[in-house]
């Protein structure tokens, strides 16, 4: 049997970073944002996770993505803070598609689409999990087009009008 200390490189501590510290993001997101996994924190990482934890969230959140796509699949979680997992409202763009999303709920983005998210409401958990260990690597050269869904003022399609 392994020793504790033999597994003590693969326990990470999450490690909490402004919204800004990534391509496309600012730091006008609500709550709190947390790096769980990526090569910084992990060197053979194969997937970057974050989670951001927000509470009481109004829809007149502004935007803090810019439309941006990667090389490879990620995947949105919504988890609200509810015990059924609910509570948690956002608004995600996929392509060319706008949608609400309610907790609990999962999207999946394929590699080259382009995507964004807002957190429209409530309070809970969002994760976003980028199949590669290092975020900037895996943004395609297309990333943060005016084209791909967002106006240089950081408002959402639905804020501007378009949709």
């Amino acid at each position: 049997m392994k020793q504790a200390s033999d597994f003590d490189r693969l326990l990470i501590a999450p490690e909490a970073r402004p919204t800004s510290e990534i391509p496309y993001h600012h730091d006008t997101a609500p709550g709190v944002r947390r790096v769980f996994l990526e090569k910084k924190l992990f060197p053979e990482a194969e997937a970057y996770v974050m989670v951001r934890s927000a509470s009481g969230v109004q829809s007149c959140q502004p935007g803090y993505i810019d439309a941006h796509a990667h090389s490879v699949s990620s995947i949105y979680l919504f988890i609200g803070a509810a015990g059924d997992l609910t509570g948690l409202r956002a608004e995600v763009i996929l392509g060319e598609e706008t949608f609400e999303v309610a907790s609990p709920a999962t999207v999946y983005i394929p590699g080259g689409m382009s995507h964004y998210s807002r957190i429209i409401g409530g309070s809970g958990h969002f994760c976003h999990i980028v199949l590669k260990g290092d975020y900037r690597e895996s943004l395609t050269e297309a990333s943060g087009s005016r084209a791909a869904g967002r106006t240089p003022d950081h408002r959402s399609p639905h804020e501007s009008g378009r949709r």
